[in-house]
Formats: C-alpha cells, structure tokens, sequence
C-alpha cells in the first residue's frame, strides 16, 4: 500500500467517485436507457438463442481487454536508477490528444512509457484480484459461441477492425493511457461500477433464461460450399430476422449446463463482488481524497480532472458502441428497441 503522505497533493473539491458521478450523470442515464431497451430484444421470447447478447459481448469484451492490458503492463513495469516506473511496450501509440498540465508520464521515441512512482502506487493499490473481466469475458465468449481461444481472439480483432467507433475507441485508449496513466482510474470506476449496478440487472434477466435452454447451446457453423475453403466462424443462431432452424447445435445430446455462462457479471468471492466493490471504493476515496479540502490524495488537482473528463468521454464513446450495434444487429433491432 502507498503511504496517503508521501507525495501527497492538494486536494480537489469533490472525492473522485463522486466528481465522475456529477460529471457523467445525464450521459449515464442516456446510455443506460438505449442498453435497457435493446435487452428484451436479445431474451426470449423475441429470440430464440444468444446471437444478440454475443454481439454485445464481442463489441465490450475488446474494451475492458484493452484498459486492462494496459493497466498491467503498468504494474509489470521496473523501477529504473532515477526512481521512475518504465516499461516497454513497443505497440503503444503516440499521445498525440495529450492535454493534461501535468505530465506524470512521458513516451520517447522506443515508446517505453515512464511513470511517477506516485502513479504506480496508486495503480497498483487500485488493481484488486478478482475485480478484472478479461478473463471471464472470454469463458462466456467461448461457452457461448463453441469457439477456441485462437478462433475468439481473431473474432475479436476482426470485430474491432470492421466496426470504426469501437476501433477508435479502442485506439484512443492507448493513447489516454500512454500518455497520461492516471486516466485507467476513470476506465476502473466506470466500466467495473457499470457491473455493480445496471449489470445486476442485466444478469438477472439473463438468468430467468433456463441454463438449461438451447438458447444457450452454439448452432455449428454453416459448412462452405467451396471445397478445401475455410469455414466460416459463425455467432450462434441469427439475428431476429433470420433463423437457425434445422441446423445441429454443438453438443446436443449432452449433459446440459448448470447456469448459464454469465462469468462476466458473476465475482467467485463470499458476497458475489460486493465486498470488491465495497474495498475499491473505500481504496479510491482513501487514496484520492475525501474532498473539500479533507485528507490527502495521490493525484493532483489537475489529474482529478483529467480522470473525470476521461470518465465523460467514456460514456460518450460507449453511446456510440450502442448504435453501432444496432447497425451490426440490422435496422428492425433499433426500430424495435424505440417502441
């Protein structure tokens, strides 16, 4: 743990929790309106597989799997002789939409990524085990659709290749990241506390769906009709204008699941995640300040802010998410989700 002395800073008005929640709470009502109209459409009885909730998941998994990257590439970053953290990482891009006065970080022309060791500190005490996605994102991935790892890991970067908001997104994660490390915060409270709230309600919808239901079963792929072509990877049934009848599901005739893959929203702690969320954001306040002046923080003023304008522009960006979906899912699925 780092001492809540050294290095202290001054202290922002707001604790940090609470500057994201006032900054980003109309974006946050907006998107959390288009996620719950477009839910029913990805549950029986409008459908009968996953093939929507999948596409949802190939479009948020690449996300969470890219700010988590980073964020441990950090922590596996060396101290060098002059007391800083540094770390090679020879695909992260240049800051080129860096903003912040401060400049806890700087990337040279190897793009080795040098960070305070107030920052590592920081973002080491706030990486938590058992908080990260990545992993159980790829078990629901791969439960869901019956593809391998490798098969997933192309899907996911073909998906991030042919869908242009989500490839910005994305790249400009690199680049926040790289240029000013303190910014994963942001990633950290909005994308693990959206879990703790609008995604206990997702769960629960999902889990009125019998585990035990071929909607959760993957359809085989389609077989190509060109000899000796490679077949083509397929998200499991179609999409409510299409249909997968008469095609064989993987694994039928077998020993049906127990629950459903839904590893994403489920935490293998003694309260299902509420004690990790209860620790982060105890960390987060301890760590960042209490505000109006009271105890210290690891960042500064001007870094509190950079947080929170990077936690405005998430939501922005996963609005943008949301409508590119509806265009990957067809033009009845957002007309349906607006009745």
């Amino acid at each position: 743990m780092p001492s809540k002395t050294e290095d202290a800073v001054a202290m922002p008005e707001r604790p940090l929790g609470e500057s994201i929640n006032v900054a980003t709470r109309t974006a946050h009502t907006e998107l959390n309106k288009l996620i719950i109209k477009r839910l029913r459409l990805a549950l029986p009885p409008q459908v009968d597989d996953a093939s929507n909730y999948v596409q949802g998941l190939l479009h948020i998994a690449p996300i969470y799997i890219t700010f988590e990257s980073l964020w441990q590439t950090i922590l596996d970053s060396s101290e060098t002789e002059d007391g800083r953290i540094r770390s090679t990482e020879p695909e992260c891009p240049e800051p080129s939409d860096a903003h912040s006065s401060t400049t806890p970080s700087t990337v040279d022309s190897k793009s080795r990524l040098t960070i305070s060791n107030r920052i590592h500190s920081l973002l080491s005490t706030l990486f938590i085990d058992g908080l990260p996605r990545s992993g159980a994102l790829t078990r629901d991935l791969t439960s869901l659709t019956g593809w391998s790892t490798a098969e997933l890991t192309a899907q996911l970067d073909d998906r991030a290749a042919e869908s242009p908001v989500l490839s910005e997104f994305l790249a400009h994660i690199k680049r926040a990241a790289t240029a000013r490390p303190h910014v994963l915060l942001a990633y950290a409270w909005v994308l693990y506390m959206a879990i703790f709230s609008g995604g206990r309600f997702i769960r629960a919808s999902l889990e009125r769906v019998d585990p035990a239901s071929s909607f959760w079963t993957p359809l085989e792929p389609e077989e190509e009709e060109e000899e000796g072509s490679e077949p083509e990877l397929r998200i499991p049934g179609g999409f409510p204008s299409s249909s997968g009848a008469g095609r064989r599901r993987r694994g039928e005739g077998q020993a049906v699941k127990k629950q459903q893959p839904l590893d994403f929203f489920r935490f293998d702690t003694p309260s299902d995640g509420e004690d990790l969320k209860i620790t982060f954001k105890e960390r987060v306040l301890a760590y960042t300040g209490e505000g109006g002046g009271k105890g210290t923080s690891l960042l500064t003023a001007g870094e509190h802010d950079d947080v929170v304008l990077e936690a405005r522009r998430i939501f922005d960006f996963m609005i943008g998410v949301v409508g590119e979906l509806d265009e990957v899912c067809g033009t009845e699925y957002a007309e349906a989700a607006a009745k």
